[in-house]
């Protein structure tokens, strides 16, 4: 019987046939709307993470949400996205602060 395979290699100084196995490769791009979507989920999770309930958050999911960002194209989105969050939560921080620091005083 033989088998027909455009990567398969014979090697008789070897013994035996070798495959080349190739990963999937997925070439679709995501669109506006699914990256809006992978970002908003990014950013429950920042606000979770905030809020110190990061419990039941699953650190590789939001890892690969952000790499996938990037490698579609939406790093800028990633980028800006995570600077706003950031700053609303450094801003409500530090208004806390500010205020207990009256309240002492």
């Amino acid at each position: 019987m033989s088998f027909n395979n455009p990567n398969r290699n014979n090697n008789p100084q070897k013994g035996g046939a070798s495959y080349k196995i190739t990963p999937f490769r997925s070439y679709s791009q995501m669109d506006n709307t699914s990256a809006l979507a992978t970002f908003q989920s990014l950013a429950s999770a920042m606000d979770e993470i905030h809020n110190r309930n990061a419990s039941t958050l699953s650190f590789e999911e939001l890892y690969r949400n952000a790499y996938n960002l990037v490698l579609h194209k939406h790093g800028n989105l990633l980028y800006e996205g995570i600077t706003e969050r950031l700053t609303v939560h450094l801003r409500r921080c530090g208004g806390r602060l500010v205020r207990l620091q009256r309240d002492i005083h």
